[in-house]
Order: C-alpha cells, then sequence, then structure tokens
C-alpha cells in the first residue's frame, strides 16, 4: 500500500475534523461562558489553535519523512521519548470511544431513538474498519477531499438560510455581560477541538513533500475557524443567548427555524450529514494513527494486524458512558481540555520544538544516520 498524502489531502483531513465536531461540541460550552461574547471566544481559540499548528509544523519540518514515533526518542532521549509517545497514544485511545459514543447518542436523538446503541457503535466500528484496513491514510485522505466540501456546502446552506430569522440586537452589547475571564474559558472547549492539526505530527511522515506542505495544516485551522467563527455568530443572533446555552446542539436548533417561501422546511438532515462526515473522518483518522502508531511503538512489521485488536477495544469501551453527560462533558471537562490541550497540543510540541532545534544546533545526528 502507497501511504502517501498531498497537502491538500492533509487540509482536507484536518478541516473535516475540526470543523463537525467543533460546530456540534463546543459551541455550548462558549455560549455558557461567554454568552453573546462567545464569537470573540471563537476569535481567541482560532489563535490557540494557530499557534498549535505552527508548532507542529515546524516540528515536523525538524525531521521530514519521520513520525513522531520515530523522532521523539531522538530528540528527548529515550525514557522521556518513550513517555511522550505513550502519553500521544492514551490521547488516541481515549478519543476513539468517546466519539463513537458522542455520534451514537446524537444518532439516537435525532434520527433511530428506538435502534439499540450497540447496533450504531457495531455499524460504524464496522465501517472505519474497512476504510482503514483498505485504504490506510491515502484512501481516509481521498474520502476527506470528497466529504470537506460536502460539508462546507452544508453548513454555508445552513447559515444562508436562516437569514430571515436574524436578529441583531441579541449580540449586544459587546463584552460589558462577560469579562475577560469568561472569554477566556469560553475559548477553551472550541480551542481544544480545533487542535487537531496535532495530529500532523504523524501526517508530516506521509507527505510526499515533507518540507513544503506544512502550511496546508495552517490554511486548514484558519478556514475551519473561520466557519466556526460565522456559525457561532449566527447562532447567536437567531437563537439568542437565554435559550441557546441549554441546549446540548443549538446548530442543530438552528435547522429547525428554516422556513423558505412558507413550505421548504425540515432541514434536520443536513447537519446530521455534516456530522456523520466529520465523524467518520475522524474515527477513521485515529483508529490509523492508533493502529500504526501502536505497530511503529511496538516494532510490529504489519501494521494492519493491530486492527483486529483496537477495534473491539474500541467498541467495548464506547459502552462504557451510560449517558450523554459521560461521553461528553466529564470527558471535556475532565481530560480534553485540562489535559490534552495544554500537554499534548502545546506544551509537548513545544518542548520537542525547543530541545530539537537546540540538538540541531549542537550536531546531533539525524534520524537517518541515527
Amino acid at each position: 500500500m502507497n501511504l502517501k498524502i498531498s497537502g491538500m489531502q492533509v487540509f482536507w483531513l484536518i478541516f473535516s475534523m475540526n470543523l463537525g465536531m467543533t460546530l456540534v461540541m463546543t459551541i455550548t460550552p462558549s455560549l455558557q461562558a461567554a454568552k453573546q461574547d462567545a464569537w470573540i471566544s471563537i476569535i481567541l481559540a482560532g489563535c490557540i489553535a494557530l499557534l498549535i499548528a505552527v508548532l507542529v509544523t515546524q516540528v515536523a519540518r525538524l525531521f521530514p519523512g519521520k513520525s513522531l514515533i520515530e523522532y521523539s526518542e531522538l530528540i528527548l532521549g529515550t525514557g522521556i521519548g518513550k513517555l511522550v509517545i505513550m502519553i500521544y497514544l492514551v490521547q488516541w485511545y481515549t478519543i476513539l470511544p468517546i466519539v463513537l459514543r458522542q455520534f451514537t447518542d446524537l444518532v439516537n436523538i435525532m434520527l433511530l431513538p428506538e435502534t439499540p446503541k450497540e447496533s450504531i457503535i457495531l455499524l460504524m466500528v464496522l465501517l472505519i474498519t474497512y476504510a482503514t484496513y483498505a485504504g490506510g491514510i491515502e484512501g481516509i485522505a481521498r474520502c476527506s477531499e470528497f466529504l470537506g466540501p460536502v460539508i462546507i456546502i452544508m453548513v454555508l446552506l445552513v447559515l444562508l438560510a436562516n437569514g430571515n430569522n436574524i436578529h441583531w440586537k441579541h449580540i449586544l452589547p459587546v463584552y460589558a455581560d462577560s469579562g475577560i475571564k469568561e472569554i477566556m474559558r469560553g475559548s477553551l472547549a472550541p480551542a481544544s477541538y480545533l487542535g487537531h492539526s496535532v495530529e500532523y505530527l504523524m501526517f508530516a511522515s506521509f507527505l510526499r513533500q515533507p518540507r513544503k506542505e506544512g502550511r496546508y495544516a495552517v490554511r486548514a485551522v484558519l478556514v475551519a475557524n473561520f466557519m466556526v467563527l460565522i456559525t457561532t455568530i449566527m447562532t447567536i443572533v437567531i437563537l439568542g443567548v437565554n435559550l441557546s446555552p441549554n441546549m446540548w446542539y443549538p446548530f442543530f436548533a438552528m435547522t429547525q427555524k428554516i422556513s423558505l417561501f412558507g413550505f421548504v422546511d425540515n432541514f434536520d438532515a443536513v447537519p446530521v450529514v455534516i456530522w456523520i462526515s466529520s465523524v467518520f473522518i475522524k474515527l477513521a483518522v485515529y483508529l490509523f494513527l492508533v493502529s500504526y502508531g501502536t505497530a511503529q511503538f511496538l516494532k510490529v512489521r504489519n501494521w494492519k494486524l493491530m486492527i483486529w485488536f483496537i477495534a473491539p477495544v474500541m467498541f467495548a469501551f464506547a459502552l462504557i458512558p451510560q449517558n450523554v453527560t459521560e461521553a461528553t462533558t466529564n470527558y471535556m471537562q475532565r481530560y480534553w481540555v485540562p489535559v490534552a490541550l495544554p500537554v499534548n497540543m502545546l506544551g509537548l510540541p513545544m518542548l520537542l520544538l525547543l530541545v530539537g532545534l537546540w540538538r540541531k544546533v549542537k550536531g546531533t545526528p539525524s534520524l537517518e544516520g541515527k
């Protein structure tokens, strides 16, 4: 299998992972914290995500063609390097069942309320297992090239169709009701979801021109952040901030207000397409990364063998959360925002970059000469 992808494919991979999940899972926490100033929180979140993208692309440039698993021990030494690898593996292993359960709960609520959760989980596990095994990162990247534009079109359709429901007074007053502390708190959840460019630490090893194509990761973050910003503003001016902070999925609620020409309505399926497309790309990417990364870490030659161990574990752990709160809120508040964002997305890439640059200046042999 030719595990090579282009810069544009990296753009669509990161964009697809970022946009759908951020729209659905993080607008509510931002509204709860910053109220009508949530759009300022999204701008701040974009700045944090942009910093993450710059850090990881610069780290990857140090050792083009090599993955995080391969160069972390060289940069930080065997002991600390292995610890860093394990920290990222924990992130990848834990997010798989959580996203899978989030997807299942939403499908139950929006589409199939009588369908057993086990059936929905199993179908998605089989789908991403097939995509990962048959296509690898190249096949998943090609899917993102098709689904990414579909996601953009669907989001724009929802926003444009809501044009007659806008009430600009809902966005006022600016800053007076929140303040910088609440605006910063409201930025953390979207920043953590927009920070999926950290996976570029692994993507870079599959790029055909790794030194030249890092800019596509930065562009993906910028475009995704812009789309989230516009959607957040539309959520505020359409739904207001009295009702929307109490909704699980305000983006979905916007579609229920669409009515064109008195007879065109029932747009509920549109955000579901956005959600399922984004979740599919995200789950497939993580299944590939955790399978490929674990194989590299354990020095297993055939990375595909790991899929058959990881997929059943992912299925079993997705059944553990008892409700939406456990699958979404607890994971975000106890791990994703307080640990993954500062450590995995900011701290460790910065450490790898600074130590890597220092070792380069000191003349540490490159990985090719190891």
